[in-house]
C-alpha cells in the first residue's frame, strides 16, 4: 500500500481491484457479513428465549442447560463479529480492513459450529431422538467442523498473500497448512472416539437414581457436562481474545499500515488459525452421544 503526497497526508485506499496486487475487496463484503452475523445472533437469541420459556420433559432439564451454556457465548460472539464487520464496512485503509476481517472471520467460524452443537443438545432435552436425530446431528457437526477448519486455513493463507503481496515464504505456508490439517485430524479423532466406560457405582447414589441408570447419568451429568463447560469457557475466551484484538486493530493509525512485516503477518494468521481451532475441537468433544 502506498500513500502519495506529504508524509502526513492521508490518501484513502478502499481495496480497489489492482491496488498493490490485492484482488479481493474486504471492505465491500463487510456490510453483508455484518448483516449475516447479526441475523445469526438474532436466531440464537430467539433460541435462548424459547428454551428458557419452555418446560422440558422429565429428565430433560440437564440437556437443555447444556444447550444454554453453549448458546450464550455464541450469541455474544456473533454479535461481536457483526459489530466488527460493521466497523470494517467504513474502512478507508485496505490492509487494516483485511486484518479486521481476519479476526471477525475466526469468531464466525468457531461460533457457527458451536450453534449446531447447542442445537444438538436440545434434541434429548425435548425427547427428539426416536429416529436417530442425535446421530444425524453428530454427522452434521463433523461436516461443519471440517468445513470451518478448511475456511480458517484458506482465510489465513489468503491473509498472508494479501498483506505480503504474494511474497510468502514456502515454509510458512506449509507450516500453516500442516497445523490446520493436524487440527482437522484431531477433530475427526475426537468425534469418532467412543466415551470411556462409567466407573463403578458409588456407595450413596443421588436421590431417585438407580444402579442401572448410573452409566447414563455419569455420561451426561459428569463427563459430557464437564466437556460442555470446557467448550463454553473456551468459546468465551477465544471470542473475547479475538474481539479485543480486532478492536485494537481498528484503533491503530493509518500510517502504521503502509507495510506489514512478514513475521507479524505470520503471527496474526497463526493466532487466528489456532484459537478458533481450539474452540472447534472442544465443541466437537462436547457434542451429545446417541
Amino acid at each position: 500500500m502506498t500513500y502519495l503526497g506529504e508524509p502526513d497526508q492521508f490518501i484513502p485506499d478502499t481495496c480497489v481491484l489492482g491496488t498493490d496486487g490485492i484482488d479481493w475487496n474486504s471492505i465491500a463484503s463487510a456490510g453483508a457479513m455484518s448483516a449475516f452475523c447479526g441475523i445469526m445472533a438474532g436466531f440464537v437469541l430467539a433460541g435462548l428465549v424459547t428454551v428458557i420459556g419452555q418446560k422440558n420433559p422429565p429428565g430433560g432439564d440437564g440437556h437443555a442447560s447444556r444447550g444454554l451454556k453453549l448458546f450464550l457465548p455464541c450469541f455474544i460472539g456473533l454479535a461481536t463479529a457483526s459489530y466488527l464487520y460493521a466497523l470494517t464496512s467504513g474502512e478507508l485503509v485496505c490492509t487494516r480492513a483485511i486484518t479486521e476481517q481476519l479476526f471477525s472471520g475466526a469468531i464466525l467460524a468457531a461460533d457457527a459450529l458451536i450453534v449446531i452443537v447447542a442445537l444438538a443438545w436440545l434434541l434429548p432435552a425435548y425427547d427428539r431422538n426416536r429416529h436417530g436425530e442425535v446421530r444425524f446431528f453428530r454427522g452434521l457437526i463433523q461436516f461443519t467442523a471440517q468445513f470451518s477448519m478448511l475456511m480458517i486455513i484458506v482465510s489465513a493463507d489468503g491473509f498472508n498473500n494479501s498483506v505480503l503481496q504474494r511474497q510468502v515464504v514456502g515454509w510458512a505456508t506449509w507450516i500453516e497448512r500442516g497445523v490446520g490439517v493436524a487440527f482437522m485430524a484431531v477433530v475427526l479423532i475426537i468425534w469418532w472416539k467412543p466415551l470411556p466406560p462409567a466407573p463403578p457405582v458409588p456407595g450413596p447414589l443421588p436421590r431417585g437414581l438407580t444402579s442401572d441408570r448410573w452409566p447414563a447419568y455419569w455420561r451426561d451429568e459428569t463427563l459430557l457436562n464437564g466437556r460442555v463447560q470446557v467448550a463454553a469457557r473456551t468459546a468465551v475466551a477465544v471470542g473475547g481474545l479475538l474481539a479485543v484484538a480486532g478492536g485494537c486493530v481498528v484503533g491503530i493509525a493509518w500510517e502504521h499500515w503502509t507495510t506489514m512485516e512478514p513475521w507479524l503477518a505470520y503471527t496474526l494468521s497463526g493466532v487466528t488459525l489456532v484459537l478458533p481451532a481450539l474452540a472447534i475441537a472442544t465443541a466437537v468433544r462436547a457434542a451429545p452421544r446417541a
